[in-house]
């Protein structure tokens, strides 16, 4: 878990809370989308702002609907925002207005803080929880369930704020429902390779995830942008290693510049990552000379399994040098059983006609004469 900032404003007059979007730019026109949000509220508009450049900034929807029980209602009149990459931004009342718990008491400043990091949330247990869970006891008719009940079950009240229980499910629910799909659809179709780039220097991990899935099959990476992804490969962060991977297409693949940059990425990390450039490598429409060039010069480096693999690329790959041949011949002197092995079975495989390499095989046979040879 990363560390929480919640920021917010409480007064008698106005309360709003609120993260700060991922694009600090200033506003500069504002846009309305008329949606289908499948849902009871009657509101079916989203609200885009946009700087300058044409780049979305944040998002919201004005939510009024009622919150009912035993047949009295308080209207919910609250303003939702998201960030660009469809993450919570905060909420907004309008001037006067107030949220209220069971018996209509308003939420103290300490509630309207928890509730703000509730919806932060995005992995709260409330994506699981039935609204009948929420209020068991409550009308089964949905607009006559309680804002918070004393029948609220125990398993829900540490992921609520309690007296408010349905308010705090509904408002999350609206907040990771059809709502957040369409701002990302949205931002989807104004994607650009730089500002793909300006959410990527974000600090905020679900923003970096979001643009690094909306490269591939949205943008044509410009060489600045290729520069940023692949400075996501790392032992640092998996996931973070394995999306900037994904994002990366086979049209891009062709490239033998990259090609060489993922080569050198393997002699930079540790097993887990190497094994997932191995795989990409795979993937490649065809080896460039100067990426096999690169893994033969260091294939020393690596451990057993992953010389293995490397050789298994040179057979997909039909790589045929004689300085590919002389590299892996030069692994037959190794005390490592196994990647002798594999060099041997390589190289009898291939039939090479180099005589250094011819030699080297001799000397490797006469070493295990009278001894199983893989």
């Amino acid at each position: 878990m990363g560390l929480l900032v919640l920021s917010g404003y409480y007064s008698s007059d106005s309360i709003r809370y609120a993260h700060a979007p991922t694009l600090s730019l200033p506003v500069d026109s504002t846009l309305y989308f008329i949606v289908d949000f499948k849902d009871d509220i009657s509101n079916d508009t989203l609200v885009q702002t946009r700087s300058q450049e044409g780049y979305p900034i944040s998002y919201s929807r004005s939510i009024r609907t009622g919150v009912c029980f035993d047949n009295k209602c308080r209207p919910l009149d609250i303003t939702l925002r998201w960030n660009l990459t469809g993450r919570y931004l905060g909420f907004e009342l309008p001037e006067k207005e107030f949220l209220s718990k069971y018996d209509h008491d308003p939420f103290s400043e300490a509630e309207y803080q928890r509730l703000h990091a509730i919806l932060t949330d995005s992995l709260s247990p409330l994506a699981n929880f039935h609204y009948n869970e929420i209020v068991p006891k409550a009308d089964s008719t949905y607009e006559k369930v309680d804002a918070v009940s004393g029948a609220t079950s125990a398993s829900v009240l540490e992921h609520v704020v309690e007296g408010a229980a349905f308010t705090t499910y509904k408002l999350w629910h609206l907040v990771y429902g059809p709502a957040r799909q369409q701002v990302e659809a949205l931002t989807s179709r104004a994607l650009t390779p730089e500002l793909i780039q300006l959410v990527l220097n974000s600090t905020h991990p679900s923003d970096k995830i979001w643009a690094l899935n909306h490269i591939d099959g949205y943008v044509k990476p410009t060489p600045a942008l290729q520069k940023v992804v692949v400075s996501f490969i790392s032992d640092q962060d998996y996931n973070l290693t394995e999306r900037a991977l994904n994002s990366i297409n086979s049209n891009d693949l062709q490239s033998g510049a990259l090609q060489s940059i993922l080569v050198q990425k393997i002699f930079e990390t540790k097993y887990s990552t190497q094994k997932l450039l191995l795989t990409k490598l795979k993937a490649v429409p065809k080896l460039h000379k100067e990426a096999y060039s690169l893994l033969n010069q260091n294939l020393t480096k690596l451990n057993g399994q992953l010389i293995a693999e490397i050789l298994q690329l040179f057979i997909q790959y039909q790589i045929s040098d004689v300085e590919t041949y002389r590299s892996v011949s030069a692994l037959l002197a190794s005390p490592n059983a196994f990647v002798s092995g594999k060099a041997y079975a390589f190289l009898t495989r291939a039939d090479p006609q180099d005589v250094v390499v011819k030699e080297r095989l001799t000397v490797y046979e006469e070493k295990h004469k009278g001894k199983a040879i893989e």
